[in-house]
C-alpha cells in the first residue's frame, strides 16, 4: 500500500495540497509545511495524517508508515505506537465528517446542500491550520475539561488576528461550524464559548436609485442581477433556476425544489422543504430569458446562469462585488436586492402577506421584522421610494 506525502500550500480559500515528489534523484528542498500523509485503509477511507512542519521528520514518518503497511501485508507482527492506540486524529475526524456530509447532500431532512458543504470545508480549514500550528494531532487534546476551553479560546484569538481580517460575525460563523463538528464527536464545550461570541447585526438596507443606476450601467450581468432585483430570490435559488421555471405567458418565475439537482428550498424545518412559489416578473425580463434560450439553444432543464461546467455558479456575490467596485458602490451584497424588492413592494401598497409569499418566508412575523425599521422620512428611503420601476435597471 502506497503512502504519499503531501504539503499544504496556502491558507483559507487558497488552501490546496501538493504532492511532495520523493522519487529517485528528487530530493526536495526549501519546501514549507505543514506536511500530511495520505493512504488507503481497509474500510475504503483515505485519511490525512498530519506529520508536522519539518520535512525530514515528515519523510521519516512516511517511511515508517510505509514499512508498517508492508509488514501488515506480509503478515509480520507489528507493534502499534501505544501513544496513538485508540486515539482519533483531528484530520481523520474532520475528513470523515466531510464524507458524511456528502452522503446527506440534498436530503430534505438533513439540509446538507453543496453550498453548506463548501462552507464547512472552508471554515474548518482554519481549524486545521490552527491545530497544525499548535501541534495538536488528536481530538482528545481538545477534550480534557479546562484544557479544551483554553485551546478553543486560543483558536478564537487565532481567528481574530488572522490575516483575512475577519469581522465579529465571520468569527462567529467559523466557530459555529467548529461547534457543529465537535458536537458530532460528543465534545460540547465549544457551545458555551460560541454563546459568548457576540456580534452586531447589520440589517440589510435597500439600494438607492443612484447605486442601481451606476451598477446596471454595464450590460454584462444586467439580466442576472436584474432578476435578483425584480424577484427577491435567494442566491441558491437563482443558482438553481432553470429555463423551464419561467412562464412566458403569465410572466412568472417558479421557485421550486429540484431533487435532480439535490436542491431544496430554505425552510425553518429541517424535516421538509419550504413551499414552492410563483413570483411575477416584468415582461421585459421574461422576454430576455426567451432570447437567451434561443441564443444558447437551451433545453428546458438547463440552468439559466451556469458556471463554465454547466453547474450552479456559486460566485454571484464575488461578481457583484467586482461590478460594484468598478461602479464605486460600497457595501454591495446580494441580500440588498432582496431588501430593495421587499421595500418596493411595500411602498407600492402590496400586502405584507403577499410579500411574505414572494420572499418565501414561512412566518408573517419574519416578513414584518424584515420590513421593520425602514425610516420613510430618511433621505435614503426617500431616494429609494422616488425611484422608478425596478425593471428599469434590468
Amino acid at each position: 500500500m502506497a503512502v504519499t506525502l503531501y504539503r499544504q500550500v496556502g491558507k483559507g480559500k487558497a488552501r490546496r495540497y501538493q504532492k511532495v515528489n520523493l522519487g529517485l534523484g528528487r530530493r526536495p528542498t526549501n519546501l514549507a509545511g505543514p506536511y500530511f500523509l495520505r493512504y488507503s485503509l481497509a474500510d475504503g477511507t483515505r485519511p490525512w495524517e498530519a506529520v508536522g512542519e519539518d520535512l525530514d521528520s515528515a519523510i521519516d514518518a512516511q517511511k515508517r508508515k510505509q514499512a508498517y503497511f508492508e509488514a501488515l501485508d506480509a503478515n509480520v507482527p507489528v507493534i502499534q505506537n501505544q501513544d496513538e492506540a485508540g486515539r482519533t486524529k483531528i484530520t481523520d475526524a474532520v475528513y470523515q465528517w466531510f464524507a458524511e456530509l456528502q452522503l446527506f447532500q440534498g436530503k430534505d431532512q438533513q439540509e446538507k446542500s453543496e453550498k453548506t458543504q463548501r462552507a464547512c470545508n472552508y471554515r474548518l480549514g482554519f481549524f486545521l491550520d490552527f491545530t497544525a500550528q499548535q501541534n495538536l494531532r488528536f481530538l482528545d487534546q481538545i477534550d480534557r475539561n479546562q484544557i479544551d476551553r483554553n485551546q478553543l479560546l486560543r483558536y478564537v484569538k487565532f481567528l481574530r488576528v488572522h490575516d483575512s481580517d475577519f469581522d465579529d460575525r465571520t468569527v462567529h460563523n467559523i466557530f459555529e461550524t467548529l461547534n457543529t463538528f465537535l458536537r458530532t464527536r460528543d465534545i460540547l464545550i465549544a457551545g458555551k464559548i460560541l454563546a459568548e461570541l457576540d456580534y452586531a447585526d447589520k440589517p440589510p438596507k435597500p439600494y438607492t436609485k443612484q447605486e442601481l443606476k451606476d451598477m446596471f450601467a454595464a450590460d454584462e450581468e444586467k439580466l442576472l442581477y436584474g432578476l435578483f432585483l425584480n424577484s427577491g430570490v435567494r442566491d441558491a435559488e437563482m443558482q438553481n433556476t432553470e429555463f423551464v421555471d419561467f412562464n412566458l405567458e403569465t410572466c412568472t418565475l417558479h421557485v421550486q425544489p429540484k431533487a435532480w439537482r439535490k436542491f431544496r428550498l430554505k425552510g425553518k424545518s429541517k424535516k421538509k422543504s419550504a413551499k414552492d412559489r410563483f413570483i411575477p416578473i416584468p415582461a421585459k425580463l421574461v422576454w430576455k430569458i426567451k432570447d437567451r434560450t434561443v441564443l444558447r439553444n437551451a433545453q428546458p432543464h438547463d440552468l439559466v446562469f451556469p458556471n463554465s461546467e454547466g453547474k450552479p455558479d456559486g460566485h454571484f456575490l464575488r461578481k457583484l462585488k467586482a461590478i460594484a467596485k468598478k461602479a464605486g458602490v460600497e457595501g454591495a451584497e446580494l441580500h440588498r436586492f432582496r431588501k430593495t424588492y421587499a421595500d418596493t413592494l411595500h411602498e407600492e401598497g402590496v400586502s405584507v402577506n403577499t410579500i411574505r409569499i414572494r420572499l418565501g418566508h414561512e412566518s408573517l412575523d419574519v416578513t414584518l421584522a424584515y420590513l421593520k425599521g425602514k425610516d420613510a422620512e430618511s433621505e435614503e428611503a426617500q431616494e429609494h421610494a422616488n425611484s422608478s420601476s425596478l425593471a428599469l435597471y434590468a
